[in-house]
């Protein structure tokens, strides 16, 4: 190759240079790879989420899966983690997203999908069928009817504190497994305020499944928490990726598979 030639070659490769680079960054994310989300999710809220092999599994992780099958450009993995540093990598855009309650420290670090993937109910009353009070249990339209009854309330909850009514006899449980116990075994007190799920994980963990009650109510305060999908606001796509969320939940079919699914854990 002469002089001439290799210099006109140099200098066309370097032309080319910065047109290539400004046609890689228009791009689609997916040609880059970056069309993988990382969900973090607790590895002990179990039903709702846990580790299996290092891979979250449960309620919470089957819905947002379930959520993204329907937009077939992004996929979907997991990590599990303690809850407060799995926030705290979502927030630093470590990791991609999350399911939890879109409270305004949250909101402040990620985007949230318009309306909740689920809705954790505490409206029910937990039991025993070999309760002695059981009529009245199954009866009651507000919690002055059960005014001489004592209800299993776990140890330093805020949400227990706001919304039983402190002329309601206490039975403290240090946890969820202590506090199935005083209701099934012990007989410590007659009734929990549970969501569905949680009281039926737990019986069956601990073999109270024949004899657990569960009974929906309309008589108990803020019942009913949100959880919404959120994205880091650190990953530059994610407002465009909680529209598309937004529209897969307007989906009839989509509606339909995750009422299926969460019934599977009540």
């Amino acid at each position: 190759m002469n002089l001439v030639n290799k210099h006109f070659l140099e200098r066309f490769s370097a032309s080319l240079r910065p047109a290539f680079l400004a046609l890689c960054l228009a791009l689609p994310a997916v040609s880059l790879g970056s069309n993988k989300l990382i969900f973090a999710f607790s590895g002990a809220s179990a039903p709702y989420s846990s580790s299996l092999d290092d891979v979250a599994t449960g309620l919470f992780p089957d819905l947002v899966r379930l959520a993204f099958s329907y937009i077939p450009e992004y996929t979907v993995e997991t990590v599990v983690l303690p809850w407060a540093r799995a926030q705290y990598n979502v927030g630093q855009g470590i990791n991609d997203g999350l399911l939890t309650y879109p409270s305004k420290e949250r909101q402040d670090y990620a985007i949230f999908s318009a309306k909740p993937l689920f809705t954790q109910d505490y409206g029910h009353l937990v039991y025993s069928a070999d309760n002695p009070n059981i009529e009245l249990i199954e009866s009651a339209t507000s919690f002055a009817d059960l005014s001489g009854l004592t209800v299993i309330v776990e140890k330093s909850s805020e949400w227990e504190e706001d919304n039983i009514p402190g002329y309601l006899e206490r039975e403290p449980g240090q946890n969820m497994t202590a506090m199935m116990h005083l209701l099934m075994l012990r007989g410590a007190g007659d009734f929990m305020v549970q969501p569905a799920e949680d009281a039926r994980f737990n019986a069956q963990q601990l073999g109270y499944s024949k004899n657990l009650k569960v009974r929906k109510v309309d008589f108990i305060p803020d019942s009913r928490i949100p959880f919404h999908i959120g994205i880091s606001r650190k990953l530059p796509s994610a407002g465009a990726i909680i529209e598309q969320v937004d529209a897969v939940m307007q989906n009839p079919e989509f509606q339909s598979q995750a009422n299926t699914l969460i019934e599977r854990y009540r």
